[in-house]
């Protein structure tokens, strides 16, 4: 198993560079074709008191939507320049969540940057719900020289969670090491560790890993796994997305949420 098809998505934001180096990075590691995709918004203009839309602002709209799609092919070819990683440029005009989806569908892995609404809506979020495929978020912070070196999975026993670790299997075979963690209330006073049964089953794919639980009452599960990875100096974290529907997440949180929002280190989840 392997990434021969990866897609990042980039937009004129300070976080394309590193999701484009990291794209480059994986898709050499690969030896996969990798595509960038830039979708210009369809032009959004009410129309005036006659229920008629002016000409002139749609122009407007649509000369400032390639303006920027420029600066972006101009970042894209910078970057192939910069790692010597062939770039195929992907320029559709259409509504940006449902485009995302549907070319992701031809992907084994997305590429995306953290934005402000990425814990609950947006490009991020229609990716990981709606396109079946593993998404790997890339925090607006941060210099991320490696991805996948050090890998942390956070490991709850969910189909969700068991979806994310055999999707990031690519990443997993090449790592040098491998993390399992298992964060369990208080209250669950078991001796046994569902990670360990997790680290015998990667075992069999050729993944070396070390299984461990923490106990979390004092702070949060979204924080007790960044606490960790930070512990552990890792460069990526694989985990199940919303295990619980959106709904759920945006009213009540959610680690999902929580995650999406506080990232530290390159994220793949998988719904």
């Amino acid at each position: 198993m392997s990434y021969k098809e990866i897609l990042v998505c980039v937009d004129a934001n300070k976080v394309a560079t590193s999701c484009l180096d990291i794209a480059c990075l994986l898709a050499k590691k690969f030896d996969a074709h990798l595509t960038a995709l830039h979708v210009l918004p369809l032009p959004v203009i009410p129309p005036d008191d006659m229920g008629l839309i002016p000409v002139e602002l749609i122009e407007l709209q649509q000369a400032l939507a390639q303006k920027k799609s420029d600066e972006v092919k101009r970042e894209v070819d910078a970057a192939a320049q910069r790692t010597g990683c062939a770039i195929e440029w992907r320029a559709v005009e259409a509504d940006v969540t449902d485009v995302a989806v549907l070319h992701s569908r031809y992907a084994d892995l997305i590429v995306l940057g953290q934005t402000a609404e990425a814990s609950t809506t947006g490009m991020a979020a229609a990716a990981l719900m709606g396109s079946g495929r593993p998404v790997l978020m890339i925090p607006h912070h941060g210099k991320f020289r490696s991805v996948g070196e050090r890998v942390l999975v956070a490991w709850n026993r969910t189909r969700e969670s068991t979806r994310a670790v055999h999707d990031a299997l690519p990443l997993l075979t090449h790592a040098q090491k491998v993390t399992v963690m298992e964060v369990k209330p208080s209250h669950e006073r078991t001796l046994h560790i569902a990670g360990a049964d997790l680290a015998q089953h990667l075992a069999r794919h050729g993944v070396k890993a070390e299984a461990s639980a923490t106990i979390s009452d004092d702070i949060g599960v979204a924080e007790a796994i960044l606490s960790r990875a930070a512990d552990l100096g890792a460069d990526c974290l694989v985990m199940g997305g919303y295990g619980h529907s959106r709904l759920r997440e945006f009213t009540f949180g959610g680690v999902t949420r929580e995650i999406l929002r506080s990232m530290t280190i390159p994220t793949l989840m998988s719904h």
